[in-house]
């Protein structure tokens, strides 16, 4: 096998690909207090599901139940994950990590941004 010369060639190779999702506000869903845009609808991604997300109002969403587990990565501002009794807070740059089962209620500051990324994103199909 040959080394590859370029990027372009590299991604060829690999099955690697990059995209820019294109992006329409019409697709924004309210999530509680927050936007949620899904970024890899239409990928060839089977399993994994990311979104991006930005709180709009200074609440908690209602209760959920996790049927899939999922990562948030926190970009700006300060996400709160409500378990019970129990608040989680996290800053810019921590990665907050939630099991399958749990159930939570999702707060942050107007204006946060986070990154989620869930499997299996077809979930729905899987209960």
């Amino acid at each position: 096998m040959t080394k590859p010369t370029n990027v372009l060639e590299e991604l060829a190779v690999t099955g690697v690909t990059v995209t820019k999702p294109s992006y329409s506000a019409a697709e924004d869903r309210d999530f509680g207090p927050a936007k949620i845009e899904h970024r890899t609808a239409g990928t060839a991604l089977s399993k994994l599901g990311t979104y991006f997300m930005v709180f709009q109002e200074d609440f908690y969403s209602d209760p959920w139940q996790l049927q899939y587990e999922e990562s948030i990565f926190v970009i700006k501002g300060q996400l709160r994950i409500r378990e019970g009794d129990k608040v989680t807070v996290g800053d810019p740059g921590d990665l907050v990590v939630l099991p399958k089962g749990v159930i939570v209620e999702y707060g942050g500051d107007i204006g946060t941004e986070v990154v989620l990324s869930i499997t299996p994103v077809n979930w729905r199909d899987e209960i």
